[in-house]
């Protein structure tokens, strides 16, 4: 604790640093006997508490007082004036431009030590307070880095649940994609060989119509040449090609629309670009898109049942509740999956109104989620699935996609032995 004491008058400054050091005041007991040399000081030094006499020669105590005020490096120093009891406009100066307290000459030791104490105490308290906004300003930085770091977790873990997904989905949704592409490929090579078939019967026509206009061509030619034509038309069965290629066209672009759609769905799974883009859509879109990603997957093991009610449009991010949809809808196939039945299992999916909420079900007929555990299953990393299979994050993530990005529920109820239903609750928002 560094002291000043500035006055100009010695016996002043002797008395007053005798009291600190008979009353054994911990301090560094620094002595200016003018204005301008306490300035000096206060530039090269660090100073805790100012003794400040207001009369002085040169530079006066106000003026020195005015100088320190304006350093925002002491802006909050103590300083304390040396007054008189009849000097009283000027502590009123004093007090106007930022003293602390005073004390009275001639000085009076108790009266003095008191207020020296007081001072400390007053600058011990503001040390400890701008050490503590400092230690907090260093925790919300490190909070503010960990949060940062946190978040880029959260994003990698989101994405790497992704691929994980988007693996267990490949050989399905490449088998979806293959039948498809099998027609369509099909079709066109048949396609090629009809056009193949109508080019040879357009040149034959082609060859009538110089007969035609070639005036020295015989009528019995002419003739010759349109029985060809017949003959043609049945050994190259034109009349069967031309009735034939609309439908080939037709199952050609309804395959290709097929391929669109599922490599839509799968490419607004798995951008990550669109992580922040909220916008209307319709949940029942959003939920046909996630069949026709898992409808592979669910072959021969789940029978699916839909009850799609008309809904009003949902402000969302398409990705993430594509998602969630995507996680429990797989989470329900797979468990009924465990199971090794004979028989097809059951998933049922319906969405309705309710009150302020777009609500979806999602029911199966698995082996449920045993009680003791069902409080657990939105934890990360929980997972009862064989180790390698799972991840422990789909239902994690599902629920803090629904709950705090989208200010929704998300809900399990579940028997053990009777099935699982999954309940997505997620506001309705009008229209602005």
């Amino acid at each position: 604790m560094n002291i000043l004491i500035v006055d100009d008058t010695k016996f002043n400054l002797k008395y007053a640093k005798n009291i600190l050091i008979e009353n054994k005041i911990d301090c560094n007991i620094i002595l200016a006997n003018s204005g301008k040399e306490a300035l000096a000081i206060l530039d090269s030094e660090e100073i805790d508490i100012v003794i400040l006499d207001i009369v002085m020669p040169e530079i006066d105590g106000i003026e020195v007082l005015k100088n320190i005020r304006k350093n925002t490096k002491y802006f909050n120093i103590p300083v304390i004036m040396f007054t008189s009891l009849t000097d009283k406009q000027a502590l009123k100066k004093s007090f106007e431009h930022g003293a602390t307290d005073f004390i009275n000459k001639p000085i009076e030791p108790i009266e003095f030590i008191s207020r020296i104490k007081a001072a400390i105490r007053i600058k011990k308290y503001e040390m400890h307070l701008t050490q503590t906004l400092n230690t907090i300003k260093n925790q919300n930085e490190e909070l503010l880095a960990l949060n940062k770091k946190l978040q880029e977790t959260q994003y990698y873990l989101i994405q790497k649940e992704k691929l994980v997904a988007i693996g267990q989905l490949a050989a399905g949704v490449a088998h979806e994609i293959n039948n498809p592409i099998g027609y369509v490929s099909s079709n066109t090579e048949t396609l090629s060989k009809y056009i193949h078939k109508i080019k040879t019967a357009i040149d034959k026509y082609k060859e009538l119509l110089h007969c035609l206009n070639d005036t020295n061509i015989q009528s019995e030619e002419i003739q010759n040449k349109i029985q060809e034509l017949y003959a043609l038309r049945n050994n190259l069965h034109l009349d069967f090609i031309m009735s034939d290629i609309d439908s080939l066209i037709n199952d050609s672009f309804k395959g290709i629309e097929k391929i669109t759609k599922i490599v839509q769905s799968l490419r607004n799974f798995a951008r990550h670009d669109l992580e922040t883009d909220f916008n209307y859509y319709n949940l029942n879109d959003l939920v046909e898109e996630t069949l026709l990603l898992i409808k592979n997957e669910a072959r021969y093991i789940v029978h699916i049942e839909k009850k799609l009610n008309d809904l009003p449009l949902i402000f969302c991010n398409r990705t993430q509740i594509g998602q969630v949809l995507l996680n429990i809808m797989m989470n329900a196939v797979q468990a009924i999956k465990s199971q090794k039945r004979e028989e097809e299992g059951l998933m049922e999916i319906s969405t309705f109104v309710s009150e302020n909420y777009i609500v979806c079900e999602i029911s199966d007929d698995g082996p449920g989620i045993d009680k003791n555990i069902i409080d657990k299953i939105f934890n990360p990393f929980f997972t009862t699935k064989e180790v390698g299979t799972g991840t422990g994050l789909g239902l994690s993530i599902s629920y803090d996609i629904v709950v705090n990005k989208h200010a929704g529920e998300l809900l399990v109820n579940s028997e053990l032995g009777q099935g699982t239903t999954f309940t997505i609750k997620l506001p309705i928002k009008a229209i602005s």
